[in-house]
């Protein structure tokens, strides 16, 4: 009898531990922007966030407690939805990004996006998920218009005739187009500067031949790396520049490690002795719009000899001591 009074009363103080948690969480959520809900194991609404009340035009009383695919007379009823959300409360590791496409009542037709991590409540024996959503309806329309308009214009003067890219005029005019449209929609763009490195080696060693397949094969990295709708030129001999809206959680150094990775994976499976290596540079346009492409590239492209420079004096260093050592 007398443990059970113990662990009734454990189990009432983890009780108020979590209820004290929820209205500390529940404050928190209120500052952020972006639509948020608080999910139970049970994939049950526990908290949402005013912003989520806004877009989706809920009452948190009609909702708090209900099952997610309840939502929106059935919007969110999507088998797609439930198993990624279920995937995400069986694994520890991040899990991508899931988009539902769908018509919601009220709000109408939208795109969502959703992002989501699993959390562990120490000492209540719980896990919940924190859900974070995004309206990429304007974004994927923006993508979509902006596909139509890279189409359009990809011709013999906007293209580089080696790696299919756009070349210098391709990349002013389309990248301007592509800040203006980040502007108008409260977004920026990034511009990111990769370099060829070691492209006057490969020319004097091996030949221009081969020094223009690692050109292709840059290329090639760069379309698996970013987006269809982002502009990929080449504006150099031996340079490439990216101009990319902002996605949600998807930030340049996101964008940047995500390309590295790509680099190396290309090394493994092509079984390349030399591995593709680019220095980078980046730089971001601001809300207030007094930024122009010119002048990011010109940032991005300061920035990416600054990394250049710092890998050329690591690469001397290294030759130094190798030397002193023989």
């Amino acid at each position: 009898m007398g443990q059970f009074v113990v662990d009734r009363s454990a189990l009432n103080r983890s009780r108020l531990r979590f209820a004290r948690m929820s209205d500390h969480i529940r404050a928190i959520l209120d500052t952020i922007r972006e639509p948020f809900v608080v999910l139970n194991g049970g994939l049950r609404i526990r908290l949402v966030n005013k912003s989520f009340c806004r877009t989706f035009q809920l009452s948190p009383k009609k909702i708090i407690g209900k099952s997610v695919d309840a939502l929106g007379n059935g919007a969110w009823k999507t088998p797609a939805l439930l198993t990624w959300l279920e995937a995400i409360l069986d694994k520890r590791s991040e899990i991508p990004d899931f988009e539902l496409d769908g018509l919601f009542p009220i709000i109408g037709h939208r795109a969502i996006l959703f992002n989501a991590h699993r959390v562990e409540i120490t000492g209540v024996s719980r896990r919940i998920i924190l859900l974070t959503i995004e309206d990429i309806t304007l974004r994927k329309q923006a993508e979509e218009a902006m596909q139509k308009l890279n189409e359009s214009l990809k011709n013999d003067s906007m293209t580089d005739e080696l790696t299919g890219l756009y070349n210098r005029r391709g990349y002013a005019v389309l990248s301007q187009h592509y800040l203006d449209l980040a502007h108008r929609r409260g977004k920026k763009i990034f511009v990111i500067v990769a370099d060829l490195d070691g492209l006057k080696q490969i020319n004097d060693q091996a030949g221009h031949p081969a020094g223009d397949q690692a050109l292709i094969r840059t290329a090639d990295i760069l379309r698996k790396t970013f987006r269809k709708s982002d502009i990929i030129a080449r504006i150099g001999g031996d340079e490439f520049v990216i101009a990319t809206i902002e996605n949600g959680h998807d930030s340049a150094a996101v964008q940047v490690a995500r390309l590295q990775t790509n680099l190396k994976r290309h090394a493994i499976e092509n079984n390349y002795h030399q591995p593709i290596s680019l220095s980078v540079g980046v730089s971001r346009s601001n809300l207030r719009g007094t930024s122009s492409i010119e002048e990011l590239t010109t940032q991005a492209d300061a920035r990416m000899y600054i990394a250049k420079r710092g890998k050329h004096k690591t690469d001397t260093t290294s030759h130094e001591q190798l030397a002193n050592v023989a």
